[in-house]
């Protein structure tokens, strides 16, 4: 399968329709699959970055700590090593900091699923997926980093890098709802992905990243 293929406005970036907008081809093939390679560049300069002297040091995953029973034996105790960032997040009860923490891994299966959702439907409409799955690259890499928490403070700065890369991706869909709504809403119209059903699929995926950008901020 070509990357783009059976698009009106060609590969772009100047669209042969509309000389002021981009081409879905041009997004889904270059700049979609940049956010991710920044992404990627953004964390490898963070994980060799040399750690300052009044920054936390360099830790495993969990650290291993041994505590006193009431016995007076000693017990080995499993504790996970803290962040390496002075961002904390916002101070919140734990209760809600759980819910938020399950919302964020909720939102990128959510995320996972509906980017399928559009690279399948534009695979059966014969249009071409571009380089979209390299989006899950850039998913799966933002659920290691919260759930390690950069590696266990082997990459600092870890959760301004998943904020860029969502701003990123967000503002790049929202170019590309902007340019499918230029070209009409009716476009494609009868074939099996409608420009009005993938405007909706990508204006869901905007509202997404928008959550998952918050949710990185509420959780530091």
């Amino acid at each position: 399968m070509t990357l783009c293929s059976n698009r009106p406005e060609g590969f772009g970036p100047q669209s042969h329709l509309y000389s002021h907008i981009l081409t879905s081809c041009f997004l889904d093939t270059i700049l979609v699959p940049l956010c991710t390679w920044l992404y990627l560049l953004a964390l490898l300069i963070l994980f060799f970055l040399p750690t300052k002297p009044n920054s936390s040091p360099k830790t495993p995953f969990f650290s291993r700590a041994w505590r006193k029973t009431e016995k007076g034996d000693s017990q080995s105790v499993v504790e996970e090593a803290p962040p390496a960032a002075k961002y904390r997040g916002l101070r919140m009860p734990r209760v809600f900091r759980t819910t938020f923490l399950a919302l964020y891994y909720l939102l990128l299966l959510a995320q996972i699923l509906m980017c399928t959702l559009e690279i399948v439907r534009l695979a059966l409409a014969h249009l071409g997926i571009g380089l979209l799955p390299f989006t899950y690259v850039t998913l799966f890499g933002a659920f290691i980093m919260r759930l390690t928490r950069g590696l266990g403070g082997r990459i600092r700065e870890w959760r301004w890098a998943n904020i860029a890369v969502f701003v990123a991706l967000l503002v790049t869909n929202g170019v590309k709802v902007a340019e499918e709504v230029k070209e009409g809403v009716n476009t494609r119209k009868g074939t099996k992905y409608p420009e009005s059903d993938e405007i909706i699929d990508v204006s869901v995926m905007i509202g997404v990243y928008t959550v998952l950008m918050i949710l990185e901020l509420v959780l530091g």
